[in-house]
């Protein structure tokens, strides 16, 4: 017995110092290596030093990334959109070096006794994963640039069609969109979960303005007003566009119409065309002229039909479709007509441009016996200033109308509300002065020339034949 346990002894012993030896040679051959019961990603690295671990961890860590992740979204009405991106395009980097030294750390920790151990009793593998992290911007600019544009869709409004001239309501359609941030949360916690290769995306509804809810109450036409035109070019096409584009609205109780966002930039990418519009007093040509005769004219209808005027401006000058005040100008970006709806119930827009008249027509709730008109008052003009510029190319005393500018006017408007024939609200709108706008007329001051001389030819400053204030007088916007 005695001997048995001195050959087991002995043996150990003999072990140890064998492993003390083969630690000290590995060292000497260039230090720490892998012992075999240490695993990354399933796999031993037996005798290899870190640097020619991470050289073979380069393959595991390509071939990885390289994995294909399904991302599914199910779309409303039950189809679905997958997309198949790498792990690399989703953001992911492997970190090889932490890897190794991972392994290494977990090598030394089991110390000198437990690997002694492990060379008698059989123990599970110490599993070291590769370590790969993701990067959240490159994950949230697929989810975005890739996915998002594919399934998002612009939500529709209820509008009002008119059908045998009766109001229809048309159902609106929330929009859709990707919740981008749940998404990518979703996949983070799909990606270092480890497991299974989809993950499904989370989308979000995007409500709109205007639901079937909103238009309750459009039943008959409580306005009306209608402009004409007599043009069959490009401001005819303008106005067109513009009426096609507020016909259908509806304003719900409460809710601002705005003409700038519902008509949108005037720009030829959205079909207008070019024709003149006023700028600072002056006829001059423009993308979407005319378009102001379309808001003048819902401006009236408005008026009429009882709406509360937000903002509305008056033009530089008064126009040929409506009387002075009751003109309504814009311009994207900087001028625009705005309305509220201060009624209980809905009211739509009908609007047409056709046929050499703008007609707009509001549809609502009527109320029994109401009247609204419309009054002027305070009524007053005066005439446009003279400027005389001088020019010696025409002949002395000669005068030539280069500008034959505009007159200046002044005028009150007034609501006027009566129920059951009695006036029970009478209001200001506005007070508008239109500032006179100076003749402009070249007088000569050339001397007629000498016998035999011959005076050279000059420019005309503001020759006849020049685009003037006069010239496009017939065609304001």
């Amino acid at each position: 017995m005695k001997r048995w346990t001195m050959a087991v002894t002995a043996v150990c012993l003999g072990a140890i110092a064998g492993g003390i030896s083969a630690a000290s040679a590995r060292l000497e051959r260039g230090g720490e290596r892998l012992p075999d019961w240490i695993r990354i990603e399933g796999r031993a690295y037996t005798g290899k030093s870190a640097d020619e671990v991470s050289a073979a961890l380069a393959a595991v860590a390509s071939q990885r990334l390289a994995e294909r992740i399904i991302l599914v979204v199910t779309l409303p009405e039950g189809r679905r959109r997958m997309w198949q991106p790498t792990r690399k395009m989703l953001g992911g980097r492997a970190d090889i070096r932490g890897t190794v030294n991972a392994a290494f750390a977990a090598a030394r920790n089991e110390g000198f006794w437990g690997s002694l151990t492990r060379r008698f009793v059989e123990r599970e593998p110490i599993a070291v994963p590769l370590a790969v992290s993701y990067d959240d911007g490159t994950l949230e600019r697929y989810l975005t640039r890739i996915v998002s544009p594919t399934i998002a869709r612009p939500g529709k409004p209820a509008r009002m069609a008119l059908v045998a001239g009766k109001p229809q309501i048309t159902p609106d359609r929330p929009g859709l969109t990707l919740d981008a941030d749940a998404s990518a949360s979703a996949v983070r916690d799909f990606l270092m979960a480890g497991s299974g290769d989809r993950v499904a995306l989370i989308t979000k509804t995007v409500p709109v303005s205007v639901t079937v809810g909103d238009a309750a109450g459009i039943v008959s036409e409580i306005a009306r007003f209608e402009t004409h035109y007599s043009e069959r070019g490009n401001r005819r096409k303008n106005l067109e566009l513009a009426c096609a584009k507020i016909n259908g609205t509806i304003i719900k109780p409460g809710g601002v119409f705005s003409y700038n966002e519902t008509v949108g930039p005037r720009v030829a990418e959205a079909g207008f065309k070019p024709a003149p519009v006023i700028v600072r007093g002056r006829m001059e040509p423009g993308i979407g002229g005319g378009i102001c005769q379309v808001s003048s004219t819902l401006y009236n209808a408005a008026m009429l039909a009882g709406l509360a005027v937000v903002s509305r401006t008056h033009h530089a000058f008064p126009v040929h479709y409506v009387p002075p005040g009751r003109d309504a100008t814009v311009a994207y970006g900087s001028i625009d007509l705005k309305l509220r709806n201060q009624g209980s119930t809905a009211i739509g827009v009908a609007a047409d441009g056709s046929n050499g008249r703008v007609v707009v027509r509001l549809f609502g709730t009527p109320v029994p016996n109401r009247t609204i008109a419309i009054e002027r008052t305070g009524i007053g003009s005066w005439a446009a200033p003279v400027k005389t510029v001088y020019d010696p190319s025409l002949p002395a005393g000669k005068t030539v109308t280069l500008d034959r500018g505009h007159a200046g006017h002044r005028v009150t408007v007034w609501r006027v509300i009566k129920q059951d024939g009695r006036m029970v609200d009478r209001h200001i709108l506005s007070r508008d002065v239109y500032r006179a706008f100076p003749r402009v007329v070249a007088r000569g001051t050339a001397q007629p020339p000498r016998a035999g001389v011959t005076r050279p030819a000059s420019p005309v400053l503001g020759a006849p034949g020049g685009v003037t204030g006069a010239t496009e007088a017939a065609h304001p916007q």
